[in-house]
């Protein structure tokens, strides 16, 4: 029974790494690490409140990172689990509207998260007179954390929509 499950654990991995190894699929196993670029590149304000308009008082940035980093991460591994609903080639023309989908959402969310946050670091705090470790300020903040990870989601989601369309093809 043991071997049985070690081997089809095996197999399972061996199709994961085939799916990776496409340039899609290499673009998805990095975008899955992209969330973790804002520490070096600093592209997308993402800081503390108090420090040069940051806004995040209960949610720390790294916390914010990591569950970014884990949401793309389960993505992944979720569209490879349901891999076979992929396989067919009559949906691939649906493959690749959902790409171009996925992008244009994520998008969407970056440009979202770089309103809600400018509006917070200019606005909000001091027009509802709330002060640092105020509660309320929390959900203020998820709206933030939803956006950012929808923004590193919905783009490692195109990327890996277009990784499945180029494994099936190259397997039929």
């Amino acid at each position: 029974m043991n071997q049985e499950r070690g081997a089809a654990f095996l197999d399972e991995l061996k199709a994961f790494l085939a799916f990776l190894g496409n340039l899609w699929g290499i673009l998805a196993s990095v975008s899955v690490f992209f969330p973790l670029s804002n520490v070096f590149v600093k592209v997308i304000p993402l800081k503390r409140y108090g420090e040069d308009d940051g806004v995040y008082d209960h949610l720390s940035p790294p916390l914010v990172t990591a569950i970014a980093t884990l949401v793309t991460l389960f993505l992944v591994l979720w569209t490879f689990a349901n891999r076979d609903r992929f396989r067919k080639p009559s949906a691939w023309p649906g493959i690749q509207r959902g790409a171009w989908g996925s992008f244009a959402a994520g998008i969407l969310a970056l440009v979202l998260y770089l309103i809600i946050h400018t509006f917070y670091a200019q606005y909000a705090w001091s027009a509802w007179g709330w002060g640092s470790g105020d509660p309320r300020k929390l959900l203020a903040e998820l709206p933030l954390l939803a956006a950012y990870c929808g923004w590193f989601a919905f783009v490692t989601r195109a990327f890996l929509l277009l990784a499945m369309r180029e494994f099936f093809g190259r397997e039929s």
